[in-house]
C-alpha cells in the first residue's frame, strides 16, 4: 500500500479485483458500470476566500495525496456518491445511534470499562444477572440480550444533523421527503462467525407528537428477524440482512416544553428510525478462544467473562448514510 502524488496532473490509478482478473483471463472482462466515492476527501480544506482567487479554492483538496487503488473489492468505496435530480441540496442525511436519557427500552454504550462500545449478552441467566450487578454494567439499558424480542434495542436515526435547519414538519417535507431522502429500510452487516442473525423492528413508532404532554417522546416496537440479502459489502465472513425503518416522528415545536434535541440524536429534520438487536451463535466457546479473550476480569470485580469484539455496519437502503457500531459479545464464566 502506498500513496499517489496528486500534486501534478490528474491520475487515474486502476487495478483489477480477483474477480476482474478471472474475467480477464477467460476473455469475458468488460466495464459496464462504475461508481464514485469521496472516502479520502477532506472538504474542510476548501478555501472559499483563497488569497489567490476562486480558482484556487479547491487546490488543497485536489493536491491531497491519495491511496493507491486497492485490489480488494471490500476496500474500494466506503462512502459512495449519489446521483440526485435536485441541484439545491446543501445537506445530506446521516445516521446516528440515539442514546438519549429521556428514552426507555433502548441500549446505551457504557462509559466504563469501555467507551462507545455496545454490549451483547448471551442468553444465559447467569450472564444477565451478573451484568446487572453494580460492580458490572449495573442496569439493563447498558446491554443487549441475544434474541430478545421486546428489547432493549439499539435505536438508529437518520436525518440532517445541523442546527441551521429546524427539525419541524415543514422542513422534513421540503428537505427530505421532497428529495426522496427518507429510508424505508436499513442494511445490517454482521460477522456470521459470531452472529446468526439481526433483529429489526415491527409495529414500531417513534415520535413526540402522540401525546398532549408538550413533546414527551413515544417509542414502541417489537423485534423480529431481518431478511437476508446480498449486497456489495463483500467483507469476508459477513452476512447482511434488511430490517424495516419507520418514519421518525420527532419534530421541533416551539410550543413543546421538551426540546426535540432532548429526544432525538439528530439536530435538524429527521427522516427514518429503526431498532436493532441480534441473535448470537449458540456455542461460542471455541470462537472466544480464537478471536476474543477468555475468562477475563472485565469489570474489576473478580468475576470472569469471555468476550469477542466485532463491528456491525448499518446502511440506509435509499440514502446510503451509514454508521459503524462497535459490539462486544460477552458471556459470564465464573466468580
Amino acid at each position: 500500500m502506498g500513496f499517489l502524488d496528486n500534486s501534478g496532473d490528474i491520475i487515474l490509478d486502476a487495478v483489477l479485483t480477483d474477480e476482474g482478473r478471472q474475467k480477464m483471463a477467460n476473455g469475458t472482462f468488460a466495464i459496464t458500470k462504475f461508481a464514485m466515492g469521496d472516502d479520502e476527501i477532506d472538504y474542510g480544506l476548501y478555501q472559499k476566500n483563497h488569497a489567490s482567487g476562486s480558482a484556487y479554492a479547491d487546490l488543497d483538496i485536489l493536491q491531497t495525496p491519495i491511496f493507491e487503488a486497492f485490489t480488494g473489492a471490500e476496500a474500494g468505496i466506503n462512502y459512495g456518491l449519489l446521483t440526485l435530480a435536485a441541484t439545491d441540496i446543501l445537506y445530506m442525511p446521516v445516521m446516528k445511534v440515539n442514546e438519549k436519557a429521556m428514552l426507555s427500552n433502548i441500549v446505551r454504550a457504557p462509559t466504563t470499562p469501555t467507551t462507545g462500545m455496545f454490549y451483547l449478552a448471551d442468553t444465559s441467566d447467569a450472564t444477565t444477572t451478573n451484568l446487572l450487578e453494580p460492580t458490572a454494567l449495573g442496569t439493563s439499558d447498558k446491554f443487549l440480550v441475544s434474541g430478545a424480542s421486546k428489547g432493549p434495542a439499539i435505536l438508529l436515526e437518520t436525518g440532517l444533523d445541523t442546527a441551521n435547519i429546524a427539525g419541524d414538519a415543514a422542513n422534513v417535507a421540503t428537505y427530505l421527503i421532497a428529495n426522496n431522502l427518507v429510508d424505508s429500510s436499513f442494511y445490517v452487516s454482521f460477522d456470521n462467525r459470531f452472529i446468526v442473525s439481526c433483529l429489526g423492528g415491527i409495529r414500531q413508532q417513534f415520535n413526540n407528537t402522540s401525546t398532549a404532554a408538550g413533546g414527551t417522546p413515544t417509542l414502541a416496537y417489537g423485534l423480529r428477524g431481518g431478511t437476508s440479502v446480498n449486497t456489495d459489502l463483500q467483507l469476508n465472513n459477513y452476512s447482511t440482512a434488511r430490517i424495516a425503518a419507520g418514519n421518525d416522528g420527532v419534530i421541533k415545536n416551539s410550543a413543546y416544553s421538551i426540546a426535540d434535541t432532548s429526544v432525538s440524536a439528530i439536530a435538524g429534520p429527521r427522516g427514518a428510525f429503526g431498532v436493532l438487536g441480534f441473535v448470537i451463535k449458540a456455542n461460542l466457546d471455541s470462537e472466544f478462544t480464537l478471536y476474543g479473550a477468555v475468562s477475563q476480569d472485565v469489570f474489576g470485580d473478580s468475576k470472569l467473562y469471555s468476550y469477542i469484539d466485532t463491528t456491525v455496519y448499518v446502511k440506509g437502503t435509499k440514502t446510503g448514510c451509514q454508521v459503524q457500531i462497535p459490539l462486544r459479545i460477552i458471556k459470564y464464566i465464573s466468580g
